[in-house]
């Protein structure tokens, strides 16, 4: 990609009109993270449709270990997005020679160490969630395959974002909706043509991982990144890796957190309930997942805005791009979520068509589905402060609203209410971290406000 090329989308962001820039970034961002959503739907469909629900279960579990491997690329990929879109932003062309060669390089080493851990400890780690008996047996045998994968999982959900950090959301969006259509392809040939169960669900996801990270790679390799790339300088690069490790830490510990929260959750329904009930909060939680999909895309776009803005120092256009992108995000979210509202059994029955919900089981999905009006305050809160540097303040959060008040909470009210009280004690917890990260804005706002009137007096 030409130098002229990338000044004119870093002028586009910088000084564009935002609301054709939030459609020209959005559009694609959103079909992007709707294929992500659409591809992990369909495993849970296959799952739950075409091996049955004990299968789905098991996955749910160890889906809170496959989501390590993901908040590692996360890691990787967004701290390298953050520091990069600043780096563009204040034309720092020594700093962007480097975002490449130093992904791969932390993809590799991390991989190694993760692969041999979860291989070797992988029914421990399944058992772990509160798995027994078969649940068990089918979590172990999906994670065992998919930990396999956890290089081309890392490198090639690395190199997306800093993609996207460069504006060109589009190349992403093509990538995975190949990607899908790879994994239901191949879901369908090895679950309902050979009956491979779980392992086969993972192994269709390795190889369709191989596919996408192909195409990513070969944007850089054949020079249509306007970022410099040598394969022969492949290397850690040590002075951009503290600014990168603090923000990227926060995409890492949010799994982290959410494994532990997991354990809880899933262990107190195992103390409380059933098999049917593990299964029914994860399918809960999948179609609860495919309302936040426009905030997620428009999440994904704002992301290079605020940071390349940043940069350029221009403290009231991101002001008036978190503003824009907000009330678009609840206005599409708002139509989206409510007829998952009105007709739950509809949607839920999508990926568990045997079983007949009680209405104590749509009253808890109700509960855990209102909080997802608020997500454009928590999301782009979150967006906001990583794409200016402040990591920190993300992890702070993280911890604060998962160990302070989420763990607490649950454990609490499931003592009262039992499975109910796990339901009352997610939706109260996220309520109140909302509410936090919203005042968190608020002042982080001022601070841009301060900053503006700082350098207007130099």
């Amino acid at each position: 990609m030409t130098s002229q090329k990338q000044s004119q989308i870093t002028d586009e962001i910088l000084q564009g009109n935002l609301i054709k820039l939030m459609f020209k970034l959005s559009i694609p961002s959103i079909l992007g993270v709707l294929m992500f959503n659409l591809n992990s739907f369909i495993d849970a469909l296959f799952a739950g449709r075409f091996i049955n629900e004990t299968a789905f279960a098991g996955i749910s579990l160890a889906g809170s270990f496959t989501s390590i491997v993901g908040g590692i690329a996360a890691l990787v990929g967004i701290g390298s997005a953050s520091v990069l879109s600043r780096a563009i932003g204040a034309g720092d062309v020594k700093t962007q020679s480097k975002i490449f060669g130093n992904l791969i390089m932390m993809s590799i080493v991390i991989s190694f160490f993760i692969t041999i851990i979860g291989y070797e400890f992988s029914q421990e780690l399944i058992t772990f969630m509160g798995a027994k008996g078969e649940v068990a047996l089918e979590g172990t045998k999906y994670f065992k395959t998919y930990i396999l994968g956890t290089i081309i999982f890392i490198a090639g959900g690395a190199c997306p974002e800093i993609i996207i950090a460069e504006g060109q959301i589009r190349i992403t969006t093509i990538s995975m909706f190949v990607f899908v259509t790879v994994n239901v392809l191949l879901n369908y040939i090895f679950i309902s043509v050979y009956n491979w169960g779980t392992p086969g669900l993972a192994l269709a996801t390795i190889i369709a991982m191989v596919v996408f990270s192909i195409i990513n790679f070969g944007y850089f390799i054949l020079g249509k990144s306007f970022i410099p790339v040598n394969l022969k300088k492949i290397t850690l690069a040590i002075d951009i890796l503290p600014p990168i490790l603090s923000v990227g830490i926060s995409s890492l510990f949010f799994p982290v957190i959410m494994l532990i929260q997991n354990f809880v959750v899933f262990n107190s329904i195992s103390d409380y309930g059933t098999k049917n009930d593990i299964a029914f909060f994860g399918a809960t939680v999948k179609v609860i997942s495919l309302a936040s999909i426009p905030v997620m895309g428009l999440a994904e776009a704002l992301g290079p805005i605020i940071g390349m803005n940043y940069g350029a120092k221009k403290q009231k256009r991101i002001k008036k791009a978190y503003l824009t992108f907000a009330t678009c995000g609840f206005l599409l979210l708002f139509l989206i979520w409510l007829p998952l509202q009105l007709s739950p059994r509809t949607f839920l029955g999508i990926i568990l068509s045997d079983v007949n919900f009680t209405d104590n089981n749509i009253f808890n999905y109700r509960i855990l589905s209102i909080n997802t009006l608020t997500l454009p305050l928590g999301i782009f809160g979150f967006v906001l402060l990583r794409s200016i540097g402040k990591g920190k303040t993300i992890l702070v959060c993280i911890l604060l609203r998962t160990i302070v008040f989420k763990i607490p909470m649950v454990l609490f009210f499931s003592k009262i209410y039992e499975v109910k009280g796990i339901y009352y004690g997610l939706f109260l917890a996220e309520l109140i971290m909302t509410l936090i990260v919203l005042i968190l804005t608020y002042l982080e706002f001022n601070n841009l406000t301060k900053l503006k009137f700082e350098q207007s007096r130099l």
